[in-house]
C-alpha cells in the first residue's frame, strides 16, 4: 500500500509524532511505501524515521527541501489547510491518515483517490481551554474534525464513546522495548543516599506538575536534600525551587536512561485519565515505580494512584513508595502489563484496519 501522513507543524518532540515515525517504519519494513507531506519550512523529524518526505509549499505545490519558502503564510495553519487540501489533490495514495484536526478537513475535502483515516491520539478540543479567541477557534476546528466522516482510529478505549468523539477501532500507541527495559543491577535499597524523584511536563495547568512541583516543597522541606525532583522537558523557572533539575534527554536512549535514573516517577495530569499516556509506559517499561492520577494501563495492582489536584496525597505516596519493601510486585505487575505495546503488534493491528 501506498501511505500519506500530511502534516501542518513541524516534526516536533511530542509523544504523537514518534507515535507516526514508528509506525511508518514498521509499515516499511513490512513492505509498504510510506511517505510523510510536511510543509517545506518545517524542521526534519526528531524521531528517527525511514519514509519518504514530501514538502509543499504556501501555494499547494510540490517542491523541493531546498526551495525554502521564506514568506509567511498569512492566517497560519488556517492557510496552510487550504494549501495541504491543495496538494493532496494532486497526489497519488492508497491510504491519506490525518493525525491532527488541522489535518482532517484538507483530507476529507480533497480529491485524492484514496481511503481516508483519522488517527485520534486525544480529545484536541480540551488542550484548547484558553479565554483567547485563538483557542476558542481552534476548539471549534478540533470539535468538528471528528464530525467530518473520516474513518476514526482512536489511540485508547477512553476515546471510543467521548463526547463528540465515535470510533470501533482502538490502536494503542507502541514502545521500543528493547530501548525502554530496566536495569536490573541497579541498586534498589532504600538506604542510599539520594531519592531522585521524576516527571516530565511544563506547566500548562492540565498538565499536573504544578502539583508535583508543590508536594516536592514539602518533602524537600521534611527530607533535606536527600531528595530532588528531575523534570524532564520542563521549564527553567523550574529550578527556582532547591533541589529541581531540569533535563532535556536526547531522544529514545537518552530518555530512557532518565527513566532508569529515577526511584519514583510521579505523573499528575488532570484530564482525560483513562488515556494513553507515554510517560507511564515508559517507566513501567524501566521497572520504575509509577504515582499516577491515572492513564491506562495504571491500576491499584501495579502503580500508586492519587487523586487529581492532591499535593498532600502526592507527598504521602512519595513516603510510602520509598519506605515501603512491597514495591516489587507493582513492578513486575506493571513490567507484564506493558508487553501488549510491542511495536509490532500496534502497526500490524492499524494495516489490518487499513486493509479491511
Amino acid at each position: 500500500m501506498r501511505i500519506i501522513i500530511p502534516l501542518l507543524g513541524p516534526f516536533g518532540k511530542a509523544g504523537g509524532f514518534r507515535v507516526l515515525s514508528n509506525l511508518a517504519n514498521h509499515w516499511i519494513d513490512a513492505g509498504h511505501k510510506v511517505s510523510f507531506l510536511s510543509y517545506v519550512n518545517t524542521d526534519p523529524p526528531y524521531f528517527p524515521t525511514k519514509a519518504n518526505i514530501l514538502y509543499y509549499n504556501k501555494n499547494g505545490k510540490l517542491i523541493s527541501k531546498t526551495q525554502t519558502d521564506t514568506s509567511k503564510a498569512l492566517l497560519g495553519m488556517l492557510q496552510l489547510r487550504r494549501s495541504l487540501k491543495k496538494v493532496l489533490d494532486i497526489c497519488e495514495a492508497d491510504i491519506v491518515l490525518a493525525n491532527h484536526c488541522f489535518t482532517a478537513l484538507p483530507i476529507k475535502q480533497s480529491k485524492i483517490k484514496a481511503k481516508k483515516f483519522y488517527y485520534v491520539q486525544a480529545y484536541e478540543p480540551e488542550y484548547y481551554y484558553k479565554n483567547t479567541l485563538k483557542d476558542f477557534i481552534f476548539k471549534k476546528i478540533s470539535k468538528n474534525s471528528y464530525n467530518l466522516g473520516l474513518d476514526i482510529i482512536v489511540n485508547a478505549e477512553m476515546y471510543k464513546d467521548y463526547k463528540n468523539l465515535k470510533s470501533t477501532k482502538v490502536v494503542f500507541p507502541g514502545m521500543d522495548l528493547e530501548i525502554f527495559q530496566p536495569n536490573e543491577s541497579k541498586e534498589t535499597s532504600n538506604t542510599q543516599k539520594k531519592i531522585i524523584l521524576g516527571t516530565i511536563g511544563r506547566l500548562e495547568a492540565y498538565k499536573g506538575t504544578n502539583y508535583v512541583l508543590e508536594a516536592f516543597k514539602i518533602l524537600r522541606n521534611e527530607l533535606g536534600d536527600c531528595v530532588e525532583l528531575h523534570v524532564g522537558f520542563g521549564e527553567k523557572v523550574m529550578e527556582i525551587t532547591e533541589g529541581v533539575k531540569v533535563m532535556f534527554p536526547n531522544g529514545d536512549k537518552g530518555l530512557a536512561d532518565y527513566y532508569r535514573s529515577l526511584d519514583v516517577y510521579i505523573c499528575a495530569g488532570i484530564v482525560q485519565l483513562d488515556a494513553i499516556h507515554y510517560p507511564i509506559l515508559e517507566s513501567m517499561a524501566c521497572k520504575v515505580p509509577v504515582i499516577t492520577t491515572g492513564y491506562y494501563p495504571a491500576t491499584d495492582e501495579n502503580a500508586y494512584l492519587v487523586p487529581i489536584k492532591d499535593v498532600e496525597a502526592i507527598k504521602n505516596k512519595v513516603l510510602e513508595v520509598v519506605m515501603s519493601h512491597k514495591n516489587q510486585n507493582k513492578i513486575e505487575k506493571a513490567y507484564a502489563d506493558i508487553k501488549q505495546f510491542d511495536w509490532n503488534h500496534i502497526a500490524n493491528k492499524m494495516l489490518n484496519y487499513f486493509e479491511n
